[in-house]
């Protein structure tokens, strides 16, 4: 993110709405699995370990026998295919797709031309449902066992109380704050640290960071779906924008979502630019009712009344 930036240091008019539109593609890249995040490994000094991201090496996924999504990138090419297969293949946004001709067999072309095959039943894995309560009495468990978080610099901690929409304008220092929290902390080499921890007058009595050794995900999509639930035990769940055109529905997202939701909406439907908010997608009027289902259930959301 920080080398993003630099390289564009005085090239953009407005560097925070750039900042955001980085984190967004960054993490859309992630989702779609062209990009590989990976905890705990050295990269730069051996001496030193943090989270860093990686290129995927090319591959595909089917979806039922259909389109296949091409995921992966080389040095070279944003796109690791032949001019006669690379022409077929249809961008939107961060999703890339090729749709078989009549009668081909695109698993055995791509499979030909070198490409890795990932199950559609890999590339949707998720977290199994738990009641919101539940995932917070889990997460108070950890951090009562946990020891206490120290002299912590750049902590900034999330504000699940505020009623702004403004993702960005939720997150602020510790300077004051009591109570628990999600905090993110920069680091020298990385993406950003992630944990819950619980502060007393701006100081930290207890952190645990995540992911923690066992944890398949993110620390911040473990994050993200911490801080929706911890809204919406509040009575005041995290909502989003739906907007119904001819077969489609239009799905305006606030607040970040995990990459394994992502990747679900871009199963049943595709991501599209954000439309005033900070994630688009339009969905089949058809499967809007699962869709709607599915964020309610893993993340907490809840429709914006019309």
């Amino acid at each position: 993110m920080r080398a993003a930036m630099d390289a564009h240091r005085g090239l953009v008019s407005n560097p925070e709405i750039f900042q955001e539109q980085v984190e967004v593609t960054i993490d859309a890249l992630v989702a779609v699995g062209d990009l590989l995040e990976l905890n705990d490994v050295t990269a730069v000094d051996e001496n030193i370990k943090g989270t860093w991201l990686f290129a995927a090496p090319p591959g595909f996924v089917i979806h039922f026998g259909d389109a296949a999504n091409i995921i992966g990138l080389t040095r070279d090419e944003q796109t690791p295919l032949p001019a006669v297969v690379r022409d077929r293949v249809v961008v939107r946004g961060v999703s890339r797709k090729v749709y078989p001709k009549e009668g081909e067999d695109l698993r055995a072309l791509l499979g030909a031309l070198g490409l890795r095959e990932v199950s559609s039943a890999t590339w949707l894995r998720h977290p199994k449902s738990v009641p919101v309560k539940d995932l917070i009495d889990r997460a108070d468990l950890k951090l009562a066992a946990s020891g206490r978080g120290g002299d912590l610099e750049d902590l900034r901690v999330f504000n699940h109380t505020s009623e702004s929409r403004n993702y960005r304008a939720r997150w602020e220092t510790a300077k004051g704050k009591s109570g628990r929290f999600v905090m993110r902390r920069a680091q020298a080499y990385g993406a950003d640290r992630w944990g819950y921890g619980e502060l007393l007058n701006g100081d930290v009595v207890k952190l645990f960071e995540f992911p923690e050794p066992e944890d398949r995900w993110r620390g911040c999509d473990i994050a993200w779906r911490l801080m929706l639930a911890l809204q919406s035990h509040q009575g005041r769940a995290v909502a989003y924008r739906v907007e119904i055109r001819e077969d489609m529905a239009g799905l305006d997202l606030f607040h970040p979502i995990p990459d394994w939701a992502t990747r679900a909406l871009i199963f049943t439907g595709k991501q599209v630019p954000a439309r005033s908010c900070l994630l688009s997608f339009d969905i089949p009027v058809a499967e809007l009712s699962a869709t709607e289902k599915f964020l309610e259930t893993f993340l907490f959301l809840s429709r914006a009344a019309d």
